[in-house]
């Protein structure tokens, strides 16, 4: 064999044991979960801009020891204070933590809104509720980035929503509006 051939035999068997390497390898664990729906939520605990601690864990703990039409329906919105999408948004998200959800036959259903500033100062979140309303636990500590990387949020305005029993039920992608958040719950 001619050290030509022996070279190209050899980048071959490489080539070969590569691709053998690359489809027998397992998957990688700590990246984004861009299909988190239908799974178990992710944990959620930080400081609100109020100063409150949230932690998610509690809400649902809490869940578990009430009836069905007592339990907490918890979204959780991923915003921006300079997010265009974040201000068109925010009227229904208001309307959401306001009012709640209430079915068809009456039926109020507990929600609770959470805000996840995605990469923002503190004193633009400030000003952003100051300027378009709401009161609702806004999570904007070091930890905030954790959480954006557990629900693979890569841009403002997504938001998530999650059943009694700690399941994520939906997740959209840009402005979402009182009617899309609200379909499915129910008490």
């Amino acid at each position: 064999m001619t050290l030509m051939k022996s070279g190209v035999a050899a980048l071959g068997i490489l080539g070969l044991a590569f691709i053998i390497l690359l489809a027998t390898r397992t998957t990688q664990t700590n990246g984004p979960n861009f299909d988190i729906v239908g799974q178990q939520s992710p944990p959620i605990e930080g400081l609100a801009v109020n100063g409150e601690n949230f932690e998610l864990e509690k809400v649902l703990l809490e869940n578990r020891s009430l009836p069905v039409e007592q339990q907490t329906w918890v979204a959780v919105n991923f915003f921006a204070s300079w997010c265009s999408g974040c201000v068109i948004e925010h009227s229904d998200l208001l309307r959401f933590h306001e009012k709640g959800v209430t079915l068809e036959d009456g039926k109020q259903c507990k929600t609770k809104l959470i805000g996840v500033a995605f990469n923002d100062r503190l004193a633009d979140i400030e000003d952003f509720f100051a300027k378009y309303g709401g009161d609702w636990p806004v999570l904007a500590d070091e930890r905030t980035n954790r959480v954006a990387i557990d629900f693979s949020v890569m841009t403002a305005p997504e938001t998530v929503l999650i059943a009694p029993n700690g399941l994520v039920v939906k997740k959209v992608v840009g402005p979402i509006s009182y009617d899309d958040l609200v379909m499915g719950i129910s008490c």
